[in-house]
């Protein structure tokens, strides 16, 4: 069955998201959230206090995020959005797992294009290893993101246009 979007449980999350209020979007996590990201398959988040923390951070190199999707039931919702990491054009998805309050228990991400997820990752590593306390680990992370991002930058700019040339 499906839930129509102002009737949607992750409501309350799709407009924190846009508020950029990472204490409301708290407020809809179940304390046994773990978050699946788009990164790495090598790490989950896991609690609400450590999402909590993703988010913040998150919501710190995002502009102008819109959802334009829900779908899905009262257990199980796609949601999809876009925004900007600085100039940079994303498209996300999230698959959010409802547990029987209501809470969000599993959020799953993806993101799109390549250029977008890189700068999300250059702009975000250094920013959640400074929260953490560990201004060396920022300085590491940024010396190893930045030249992908801008390398997926430059193929998506410049190489891709030449090979959809006849």
């Amino acid at each position: 069955m499906s839930v129509h979007l102002q009737d949607s449980p992750a409501r309350a999350y799709r407009e924190a998201g846009e508020a950029k209020d990472a204490d409301a979007i708290t407020a809809t996590l179940s304390p046994r959230v773990t978050f699946h990201s788009p990164l790495t398959d090598s790490a989950t988040i896991e609690g609400r206090e450590q999402v909590r923390e993703l988010f913040a951070a998150v919501l710190g190199v995002l502009a102008d995020l819109r959802y334009h999707t829900d779908v899905g039931d009262e257990r199980t919702r796609m949601i999809a959005a876009t925004a900007r990491v600085g100039s940079q054009r994303i498209e996300e998805s999230a698959l959010l797992r409802l547990d029987e309050q209501g809470l969000i228990e599993d959020i799953t991400l993806w993101i799109r294009p390549l250029p977008g997820l890189t700068a999300l990752m250059a702009a975000l590593g250094p920013r959640l290893a400074r929260a953490g306390g560990k201004p060396g680990l920022a300085v590491l992370a940024a010396a190893a993101t930045q030249p992908l991002a801008a390398m997926t930058r430059f193929g998506d700019r410049t190489l891709v246009p030449l090979l959809n040339r006849p």
